[in-house]
């Protein structure tokens, strides 16, 4: 059933929502009416005033506008919409057994202008058992020695108890309501999620898995738009591949034959048409290895990322290269080994040719591995930075293949980091050189819909 509402319109999800939140409302709101009892008139009966006068205890009976007794000098004024009725007065003085002219009774009385002023005071203050009630607010008062007994009804509360406990009902309604406004968010949220972040692997990786053809019938059909995209652009992407690698492959033939003769050329062109052609063919490799490499999806697995920075580390300085190891922390990543060290031979190599020399260091961030790779060469200008990351683009502008290189060991490298899920930038040091900062993730996604290990389109 929740499935089924998963892949409902967007429209018709968000009117089914409104809609059972309203049915819900009105059903919490008939509850209401029959569960609860009307809200009660609150009042003062006319011995709840004698007695309050005369200084004795009276009943509460659960009113919230209790009577409140103070002392006063003179006789209390009262407000102008307040009236008085002689027979009222004449009740509440012999409740108290006091003379008539030492008490005072004041009262509002019903607004409507149409019914006499005796009718209005019946309305407002009905009898009960031959007893007056008091519904609104009052003033009464008893002359005593030396000054006046007031009683007065304090002012109404901003909310009376009724209204309280509709404002606390209807909170009770709205947080019953919120795990159904959670569920179909979710319904609707969750696909849309999965698709932006299957969009965003496509952006990186147009060989990436498809994206998944779920949700809303909008959402259902925007994906498969874009996957229709993805498939065009794949198609594109692996014959421009295909077309470089063969390309690359196939002029390893001519160059061959171009060596053989060159052998019966005098030596000192023989030695510069062999420095060339030799120089082609690393061109022709690198290009070779780096079409593979971007076509091929490697066998992910746990490793030790530090153990494998060390053991490269060793073996580069048992060859008399300049690399030096600073800090390296234990870290465990998901990662394909080769590529991995492919990376780290790239930066070192690099690193190497233009520095001089590097230093590594290896540190455990949250939920990344930090690798560095410093030297201390001339660095690069800062926009130059990441203009060196494209492909035959070289840090040194000279055609020197000692120093310069084939221009496409920054790509590799940035290439198997992004396989990854991790990131690889480069940055000038204080006091001159270069660092390449590379972050891989230690924590991989269960999400089913992004590559996993020999996954393969």
């Amino acid at each position: 059933m929740i499935r089924r509402l998963g892949r409902l319109p967007i429209f018709w999800a968000t009117l089914l929502l409104l809609l059972a939140s309203l049915v819900a409302s009105q059903a919490m709101t008939v509850a209401m009416f029959v569960l609860f009892d009307p809200p009660r008139p609150d009042f003062n009966r006319l011995s709840d005033i004698a007695d309050a006068l005369a200084g004795r205890d009276h009943e509460r009976g659960g009113r919230e506008r209790a009577l409140s007794v103070t002392r006063q000098p003179a006789a209390p004024v009262p407000d102008a919409d307040m009236t008085s009725d002689p027979r009222f007065t004449g009740m509440l003085a012999a409740r108290i057994g006091v003379p008539r002219d030492r008490v005072l009774l004041y009262f509002e009385p019903d607004q409507r202008a149409d019914l006499p002023q005796r009718r209005r005071a019946r309305r407002l203050v009905p009898m009960r058992r031959g007893e007056p009630l008091f519904f609104d607010t009052l003033v009464a008062a008893m002359e005593t020695d030396g000054g006046w007994r007031v009683v007065r009804t304090p002012p109404a509360p901003l909310l009376a108890a009724w209204q309280r406990r509709m404002i606390l009902w209807f909170a009770l309604c709205a947080l019953m309501l919120v795990p159904f406004a959670w569920v179909f968010a979710r319904l609707l949220t969750r696909p849309i999620s999965r698709f932006a972040a299957a969009a965003d692997r496509m952006g990186h990786d147009p060989l990436s898995p498809s994206v998944p053809e779920e949700g809303p019938a909008e959402l259902r059909v925007t994906a498969h738009a874009l996957n229709r995209m993805q498939d065009r652009l794949a198609a594109y992407v692996a014959e421009r591949t295909a077309m470089m690698g063969a390309i690359a492959h196939d002029l390893r033939t001519p160059l061959a034959r171009i060596a053989f003769r060159i052998e019966a050329a005098p030596e000192p062109v023989r030695d510069k048409v062999q420095e060339d052609i030799e120089q082609m063919r690393a061109m022709i490799a690198a290009t070779i290895g780096f079409v593979r490499g971007s076509t091929r999806a490697g066998d992910i697995r746990p490793m030790s990322l530090d153990t494998l920075v060390r053991r490269m580390a060793d073996a580069e300085q048992e060859v008399g290269r300049p690399v030096r190891l600073d800090a390296v922390r234990p870290v465990t990543i998901a990662g394909d080994p080769v590529a991995l060290e492919r990376l780290v031979q790239n930066l070192i190599d690099n690193g190497v040719a233009y520095g001089g020399g590097v230093t590594l260091s290896l540190s455990a961030e949250t939920g990344e591995a930090v690798l560095t790779v410093a030297d201390r060469g001339p660095g690069l200008a800062p926009d130059r930075i990441e203009h060196v990351f494209q492909p035959f683009v070289r840090g040194d502008p000279s055609r020197n293949r000692d120093t310069g290189g084939i221009g496409l060991g920054l790509t590799i490298a940035r290439s198997i980091v992004q396989d990854h899920g991790g990131t690889l930038i480069l940055r000038n040091r204080d006091g001159g050189g270069l660092k390449a900062v590379c972050r891989l993730p230690t924590t991989y996604t269960d999400d089913p819909h992004v590559k996993k290990a020999g996954d393969q389109r």
